[in-house]
């Protein structure tokens, strides 16, 4: 189907009388439908016709008035339906943080801390499970796996539920007064007081660096969202590890939902010689290839012509050992960036499967309601023309148990990450 003709379904689509519910479910199923390039094998028209069907019945006594919202619910359940991690419904709200991460500057606009902070089975407290870098927790000293005690001095464990706590936690940072959080950390249940303020934050993440006591680099990928920065920022770090004599690294890809395809591209040039991804449209009218060899990049279509030309900045291939720790949340880019290290022979991986969304890119279509529907739209291949592997399996299996680090301190896979790097008596 040629470009004029999606135009003219939706111009016509546009002229129907119909409720707002309507007119918007008529879009986002369009998109799915025409666009869907992903490994479901539902069939997408009997899928549109079900919640076509529901959203009729939802919508029966207002026929010319039904809300958006009740589109929404028929968008989400369609989309969940289908299985696929890479094509989802984001709202007007997410669809504009995302697009701000895109840029790399996403204002908390309410003071934060930059702590994540989940429940702990049997306990009020809180285990600190993802530290913003440069953010008041990271300048305070925090890291993974610390367990909040109290606040202020009161106990967490003194108040009536896990709710609570988180609630009670927020309200102290909100204040815009200084706040003492207790903490367990370490296998020897160190117990510490950092202090902190709250203030605005950018949500926009990059990668950090850590160099433990035993010479090993933790290079930590929260995702690869911000566009021309994550990338070139590995490479610096990379550099900056290498400048301090690391003698190994490990790359965490745990809780990395993935982002721009060419920043993992970029981010695998770090560890692999000469990355490559062709990326292939439903109907294969579409090819980009992309391809780097000693820091430049090269981007070409279908016919070979090429593009664009790119260098990356500060350059910097790491040679010493590796290992890669990835888990049940490790999605997209962080699939590609485990898959090729991991497929090249140049790092173990260690950890849980990955999501399984590693051979796919979404793209976003805007919706009358101002959100979004992503869409699984390309494929990725290899230079030797395989398929990216959808799923990565750790060459290391092991479970990343939080209650055993909630309560011990003890961050199993990065255990089993320093002993693959020959590092016995592995302390976090």
């Amino acid at each position: 189907m040629r470009r004029f003709s999606v135009v003219a379904l939706l111009t016509l689509a546009s002229l129907a009388l119909a409720s707002p519910a309507q007119d918007l479910f008529d879009q986002a199923s369009f998109y799915l439908q025409f666009y869907y390039n992903g490994p479901s094998t539902a069939n997408l028209k009997d899928l549109t016709n079900k919640y076509q069907g529901q959203l009729d019945t939802t919508c029966s006594a207002r026929k010319d008035n039904c809300p958006y919202d009740e589109a929404v619910k028929a968008i989400e359940g369609m989309t969940a339906e289908l299985g696929d991690g890479h094509t989802y419904y984001q709202t007007p709200e997410e669809l504009g943080t995302f697009q701000q991460q895109r840029q790399g500057s996403a204002p908390s606009k309410v003071l934060r801390i930059g702590l994540t902070h989940t429940p702990i089975q049997g306990s009020h407290e809180r285990l600190v499970v993802d530290v913003v870098e440069g953010g008041p927790a990271d300048q305070a000293g925090f890291l993974y796996g610390d367990r909040i005690t109290a606040v202020n001095g009161k106990p967490l464990n003194s108040l009536a539920s896990d709710d609570e706590a988180a609630q009670f936690l927020t309200q102290q940072v909100q204040s815009g007064q200084p706040v003492r959080i207790a903490i367990v950390r370490g296998t020897g249940r160190q117990r510490l007081e950092l202090t902190l303020t709250g203030r605005e934050i950018n949500l926009a993440r990059l990668p950090s660096l850590r160099i433990r006591p035993d010479n090993v680099a933790v290079l930590k990928l929260p995702d690869f969202l911000a566009d021309g920065k994550v990338g070139a920022k590995v490479h610096e770090l990379v550099k900056q590890a290498q400048d301090k004599g690391a003698k190994a690294m490990i790359v965490d890809l745990r809780g990395d939902g993935g982002g721009s395809a060419l920043e993992s591209l970029v981010t695998m040039a770090a560890f692999v010689d000469e990355p490559y991804v062709a990326f292939n449209d439903r109907y294969n009218t579409e090819r980009t290839e992309i391809s780097i060899k000693n820091g430049k990049g090269t981007i070409r279509n279908k016919d070979g012509t090429q593009l664009q030309t790119f260098d990356i900045p500060g350059y910097t291939l790491w040679k010493g050992p590796l290992v890669v720790m990835v888990d049940g949340r490790s999605a997209s880019g962080a699939e590609y960036l485990a898959s090729v290290i991991q497929l090249s022979k140049r790092g173990v991986i260690v950890g849980e499967p990955t999501v399984g969304i590693g051979n796919t890119t979404t793209r976003t279509f805007g919706l009358i309601n101002g959100g979004g529907i992503n869409v699984a739209y390309n494929r990725a291949y290899l230079a030797n023309g395989n398929s990216y592997p959808t799923q990565v399996k750790p060459d290391i299996p092991v479970s990343d148990d939080l209650q055993v680090l909630a309560n011990t301190g003890r961050d199993l896979p990065l255990e089993k990450a320093l002993e693959a790097l020959g590092i016995k008596s592995a302390t976090n």
